[in-house]
């Protein structure tokens, strides 16, 4: 990453990039799915990403009445926590690393997650990584999700850095194209969905956290 001044200041993704946990939430989609008799497999990937506003429009949308998010969403919900429950929130390799490296040399760090405040902060406490966080930005505090950029630009204005002064780390198309709306230092570092060449255009792309801080350190 090169630049005359490098930023001081990073909004983490949760989903897919904290914490492993996109695959369970696939597992979910496709438990409760096949529960209710519907194939789920294409309109989940339409939804990787987006808030739960948006992804009930997407979802609704797509199957035009035959089914409603409102009756699909609490269910994949319960499911999700149920499998986390049983099983423990899967972190990505060297969360803990990352987030201590980063804080031990002064950088800002936000979260700009489409999971509810709720959820995200009960994963954060899950995992213990609650306390370096000084900004939290959730789905559920915004009209629009990504791919629009507000819960970023939210996130830099709350750390007080300008968006240009800030990297953002992601893995999904939605989340990815958010962040470029919003003029950050996009970084991807992919999880579900492979780098595009379009991409790799406007991001900096990295096969895991650990070399992702290496590089800005």
């Amino acid at each position: 990453m090169n630049g005359a001044r490098k930023p001081r200041a990073v909004v983490f993704d949760m989903d897919g990039v904290l914490f492993d946990t996109e695959r369970v939430y696939y597992e979910a989609w496709d438990i409760v799915g096949e529960e209710m008799g519907i194939d789920i497999r294409e309109i989940r990937d339409r939804c990787a990403g987006h808030n739960g506003a948006d992804t009930e429009k997407i979802f609704d949308a797509w199957f035009g009445g035959k089914v409603a998010y409102a009756d699909f969403g609490p269910r994949k919900t319960a499911c999700f926590r149920r499998l986390i429950d049983e099983r423990g929130l899967p972190l990505k390799p060297g969360l803990h690393e990352t987030l201590s490296a980063l804080h031990e040399n002064g950088f800002r760090i936000a979260l700009a997650t489409s999971t509810r405040r709720e959820g995200a902060i009960a994963n954060l406490e899950q995992a213990n990584i609650r306390a370096y966080f000084n900004v939290l930005t959730t789905g559920d505090m915004f009209l629009h999700g990504k791919p629009d950029p507000e819960i970023y630009l939210t996130a830099c204005r709350l750390l007080d850095v300008s968006p240009a002064d800030a990297y953002a780390v992601e893995d999904s198309y939605a989340g990815l194209e958010s962040a470029r709306r919003a003029g950050t230092r996009v970084v991807m570092i992919p999880d579900l969905f492979p780098p595009t060449d379009e991409i790799r255009a406007y991001a900096a792309v990295y096969p895991s956290l650990n070399a992702f801080c290496r590089e800005i350190l």
